[in-house]
């Protein structure tokens, strides 16, 4: 805070807000042009859209976890050096919204060592009513340990308000060749 706002440390101080925000916003944009060109973001906005035949994943696994304010659908996927999950949710809470806050792909549940993954959404937000898909894949190389062995991998979304929503455990069986 700085009573003189047209002092030469709130002007400075002003640049260097910008300044970061313009190399945050760089780093953002170079991010996004990379996953525009990932097939596995490719695979991700097919599955998110509902079109597995498009994709050469064939379904494995579907479970239907309990939720009082969320009818969800979780199906695991096997595929050629990648695996994926799709998570169909449909809000039945009529208290408002329910808004995507982030997810982590870890080695198991008690990891904080995330994994690399491609994610798409075909909305951010579910209004009461409404359904929405999230579709993850993950590539051989996220499940790959030191010396080559596969490890399994835990899938967790969040919704808006900080909470758990979803967790899956993604087997490296899901790995083919």
């Amino acid at each position: 805070m700085f009573k003189d706002h047209d002092s030469y440390n709130a002007v400075l101080s002003g640049f260097y807000d910008s300044l970061n925000r313009e190399r945050d916003l760089r780093e953002e944009n170079e991010r996004l042009k990379k996953e525009e060109n990932s097939v596995d973001h490719a695979l991700a906005t097919l599955l998110a859209n509902g079109e597995v035949k498009k994709t050469p994943f064939r379904r494995v696994k579907v479970v239907r976890p309990k939720n009082e304010d969320m009818d969800m659908v979780v199906e695991l996927f096997a595929g050629p050096g990648k695996a994926a999950v799709v998570v169909t949710l449909t809000n039945t809470y009529y208290g408002g919204p329910w808004e995507f806050d982030g997810a982590y792909l870890t080695r198991d549940f008690t990891s904080y060592t995330a994994r690399p993954f491609a994610l798409r959404m075909d909305r951010n937000e579910i209004v009461p009513g409404q359904s929405g898909r999230i579709a993850v894949v993950v590539d051989k190389s996220a499940f790959e340990m030191e010396g080559g062995q596969l490890a399994d991998l835990a899938l967790q979304i969040f919704r808006g308000d900080g909470l758990l929503q979803v967790a899956v455990a993604m087997d490296h069986t899901l790995i083919r060749k």
